[in-house]
């Protein structure tokens, strides 16, 4: 297993195919094998047999509904029965040729839809005229962009949602690639889009089915391998989106285990000092639970300043944490390795000043919550030894753009706060994105590790703590921020199963940290949901 996966968009995923056409690879075999994957998962969500299921295939003009049709005859050669929906006819040469293919099989049932009235089309009202047990979605490929606004498209995106069998369960629906409606690259989407219980990606993950605001209709992703791999960009020096350049990794669990043990003669002092600046009174929690994952995550010693009213509050909540009066602090500063600043701070213009006082931008500092309030109100680039950590409202603040703006768009808005801070960037959301500077050039990754769990008070304090304990290990800021999510949304998943969505707090959350680390180094099983 590759403790990184490459993540190619649209644009990416036609040049690495047309590569393995240049080689002599058949476009034809390539749309057999993702037709292969297809039907392999869609016999899964039938119960583990095709024989006797009736499976509706819809189908549009381009390669994509190539896809479909293939595995409509693979799946009547299983035993199916198959009935295709045409949007139109094929405009592919390889769909064309799918096309005749499978109408030389029997009882395999193909309507073109596209050369019938509005009248004659299958429905009845808004549901197929009869059920089927299944569906697949191979209207829309990777590349679209924009609203389903057609008549006939809209109402096929919109068939798997309606079914005879009243009070049943949904039929499974299986989408080829992406489910249509949803932007490859973005994830934008607008109703109509299909929601699926299964997407069947190639070659890679694309962007759009992790960074969807419509997470939950692409269900589970399954990425197939169609005989692309080995020509596939493993270290992502020529990745595309649009005019920008796009080095993208998505992180695997495995990529925990990069974590370097600590040798059998540390002590203390080999393993970091950490500074909080964080917590005010009624916010003393936020620095609490900030140093407790500092301190779980390996710093060596961790010090709190804060006013003088917590002190002892966060004496006793995190006892292996010194804390010292933030006015004492910035009359004779704490020596420390990295510099963590804004969890329930506060945003006085008292504040920053302390935060200037106390930053030095030679060495590592996370900047998260309040810190990010202040920065976007005194705008400064803070250089490639920090780490910022903003949610989509925070990002919204810092680049003085719209919510909305963020959503739509969130590896260029990573890219954005990157580039206007100068620092590297953890836009943080259900799926992550960190951004930065490696090497001259800039990458991104996307942690799509974690849970709702941690839609919760208590985690980014949680996450801003790990990140500063692990740079006083590695300093790759980049990497480490990306460990550093990793870790957390392990540690979540992990926290999960043992305590429950809901139920999860940050303690708790904290505690699993070793859990998680095991895991990713291969020591204990990965919990249920990635087996």
């Amino acid at each position: 297993m590759k403790d990184f996966f490459p993540v190619l968009t649209p644009g990416d995923t036609r040049r690495t195919e047309q590569k393995a056409f240049e080689l002599g690879v058949s476009s034809l075999l390539l749309m057999e094998h993702a037709a292969m994957a297809v039907v392999d998962e869609l016999e899964k969500a039938l119960g583990g047999s095709c024989e006797d299921k009736q499976v509706l295939f819809l189908c549009g003009t381009g390669n994509n509904g190539g896809d479909g049709l293939a595995a409509a005859r693979l799946f009547a050669m299983r035993g199916g029965r198959a009935t295709a929906w045409l949007y139109g006819e094929p405009k592919t040469p390889d769909a064309k040729t799918n096309l005749q293919w499978l109408r030389q099989l029997p009882d395999v049932e193909i309507l073109n839809l596209g050369e019938l009235p509005e009248e004659a089309w299958p429905f009845d009202g808004e549901s197929p005229n009869r059920p089927f047990d299944g569906y697949v979605d191979a209207l829309l490929g990777t590349g679209f962009h924009g609203k389903i606004q057609d008549a006939l498209l809209s109402r096929m995106a919109l068939a798997p949602y309606h079914d005879f069998h009243l009070g049943m369960p949904l039929p499974p629906v299986v989408a080829v690639d992406i489910p249509s409606g949803i932007n490859g690259r973005t994830g934008e989407a607008e109703w109509p889009f299909v929601h699926a219980d299964v997407t069947v990606t190639f070659n890679t993950p694309k962007p759009g089915l992790y960074l969807t605001p419509e997470r939950e209709a692409v269900g589970k992703i399954v990425v197939a391998d169609i005989g692309l791999w080995p020509m596939m960009p493993w270290n992502c020096d020529a990745l595309l989106l649009d005019d920008l350049e796009l080095n993208c990794e998505t992180l695997l669990p495995a990529a925990l285990g990069l974590m370097e043990k600590r040798s059998l003669n540390a002590h203390k002092g080999d393993n970091g000092r950490v500074l909080i600046y964080a917590g005010k009174m009624g916010m003393a929690g936020a620095a609490a639970m900030c140093a407790k994952a500092a301190v779980t995550a390996g710093a060596g010693l961790t010090t709190i300043a804060c006013e003088k009213e917590i002190i002892p509050i966060l004496q006793t909540l995190v006892p292996n944490a010194m804390c010292v009066d933030i006015r004492d602090a910035i009359k004779h500063p704490p020596a420390y390795d990295v510099f963590a600043v804004g969890c329930g701070l506060g945003q006085s213009e008292e504040i920053w000043q302390f935060i200037l006082k106390l930053w030095n931008p030679d060495k590592p500092s996370v900047w998260d919550a309040d810190a990010l309030n202040l920065l976007s109100k005194h705008e400064m680039k803070l250089g490639e030894k920090a780490v910022i950590t903003p949610h989509i409202e925070e990002a919204a603040r810092l680049l003085g753009w719209r919510i909305d703006e963020i959503l739509e768009d969130r590896l260029k808005s990573a890219r954005a706060l990157a580039e206007k801070y100068e620092c590297a960037a953890i836009l943080k959301s259900d799926a992550s994105v960190i951004c930065g500077m490696d090497g001259g050039e800039l990458k991104y990754y996307l942690n799509t590790v974690g849970t709702p769990a941690l839609a919760k008070g208590g985690s980014g304090d949680a996450l801003t703590g790990i990140l500063a304990a692990i740079l006083c290990d590695e300093g790759l800021y980049l990497d480490d921020a990306a460990l550093a999510c990793l870790w957390h949304g392990m540690a979540g998943v992990v926290g999960e199963e043992k305590y429950g969505q809901r139920e999860l707090t940050t303690d708790q959350l904290i505690a699993c940290l070793h859990e998680a680390e095991q895991w990713g180094r291969g020591e204990i099983p990965a919990p249920k949901v990635f087996r």
